[in-house]
């Protein structure tokens, strides 16, 4: 069970150290003094200290309104998002980048929406619309076998600052819908909340999620993330590296573009619709951010991984086949034709037995129109 410290402990004064439960452990007149007994505790028991703790999610959002929800909905008024409403409270911010509202007296995200919405004084420009970029897969294997380690790619302005040696970009941006993975993904603001304030925890930002390609880290003080009304925002001290002037070369040429990141989902942290059709992501565990120079166009998920190997399982055909069929079509090479016979062959027995099979049924839609292409 892991440990934390808190101010807000019921009977303790100044700081205390709690289990994850609530339980108090200790009763402290300094943070440290805490943050010393909870380590302690931690390493003597084989488990894990977290730093401070800070109320869930649910705990904040529990006075909100039903209707507080993202504003990306299909029956939210278009520009109705609480950074655009008069009770949106720009100057009172919380860790995790949610503004107060002076409604609810509840810190709020920017680009969700209430039924308690009114017009601010003046446009704000809180946009939330659906914009033309992507967030994209990347198309890298986790390190780790077995790892549920997923990973996505937003395309968007990287630049140094000053002299050249600071690193600027997003690794992901808040409401921006993916690319078909056959659902469609959103990150919600403050999905990575939590996470970052896990101080205990490291993150390291390398080049295509290369580990012998590391830039900075949280760990060391030179990589530094925070969350804005954009989305995840990466700042790094580049080093005196081969890989890092490589890196400084390629931005000043306007080479490169792309950010990503590797996470997990937490039990809870993602939200789906009723047909399996939409994601959207609530709470992430984020592990890594990267810089993309070379990874291919086309995106392998995961989830299409899965789904072909359901679909080859069904009707015999050997995955990899299939793969190779997908891999080149990625790459705009020609496909052989006893190839794209064996794909067109699985995209016909590849029928959902059940009808409630709506997520599989998505998944064969995307595979249908890769077979156009052939």
């Amino acid at each position: 069970m892991p440990y934390y410290i808190t101010d807000e402990a019921a009977g303790c004064a100044g700081w205390a150290t709690i289990k994850d439960d609530g339980e108090v452990m200790g009763c402290h007149q300094t943070k440290q003094a805490a943050i010393n007994q909870g380590v302690a505790i931690a390493q003597s028991e084989g488990t894990t200290f977290e730093g401070e703790r800070y109320k869930d999610d649910d705990e904040e959002d529990r006075a909100l309104p039903e209707a507080y929800r993202p504003a990306t909905d299909d029956d939210v008024p278009e520009g109705r998002a609480c950074g655009n409403c008069v009770f949106f409270n720009e100057d009172d911010v919380a860790p995790d980048g949610r503004a107060r509202c002076t409604k609810w007296d509840e810190y709020v995200e920017g680009g969700w929406y209430c039924d308690a919405w009114e017009p601010a004084e003046g446009d704000r420009g809180y946009d939330v619309d659906e914009q033309e970029q992507k967030m994209m897969v990347t198309p890298v294997e986790p390190r780790a076998k077995g790892s549920k380690a997923e990973f996505r790619s937003f395309e968007g302005e990287i630049r140094t600052d000053g002299d050249g040696n600071t690193f600027v970009g997003y690794a992901a941006k808040f409401n921006v819908p993916s690319e078909p993975l056959p659902f469609t993904e959103r990150i919600a603001p403050g999905a990575f909340g939590k996470s970052l304030r896990q101080r205990s925890k490291d993150v390291r930002l390398y080049i295509n999620h290369n580990s012998d390609m590391v830039l900075a880290s949280k760990r060391s003080g030179t990589l530094r993330l925070t969350e804005d009304e954009v989305g995840l925002r990466v700042e790094a001290d580049l080093p005196d590296t081969t890989a890092a002037r490589d890196l400084r070369a390629l931005m000043q040429a306007g080479v490169v573009s792309t950010m990503s990141f590797g996470f997990t989902v937490p039990r809870g942290g993602d939200k789906w619709n009723g047909d399996g059709s939409e994601r959207v992501l609530t709470g992430i565990n984020l592990h890594e951010v990267s810089v993309v120079t070379g990874f291919p166009a086309y995106p392998q998920t995961e989830a299409a991984v899965r789904s072909l190997e359901v679909i080859a399982e069904r009707v015999g055909v050997a995955v990899d086949e299939l793969t190779e069929v997908l891999d080149a079509l990625a790459d705009g090479e020609q496909v052989d034709p006893a190839k794209a016979d064996a794909l067109i062959n699985v995209l016909k027995g590849a029928k959902p037995e059940e009808p409630q099979a709506n997520t599989l049924g998505l998944k064969q839609k995307q595979i249908d129109l890769l077979a156009k292409r052939i």
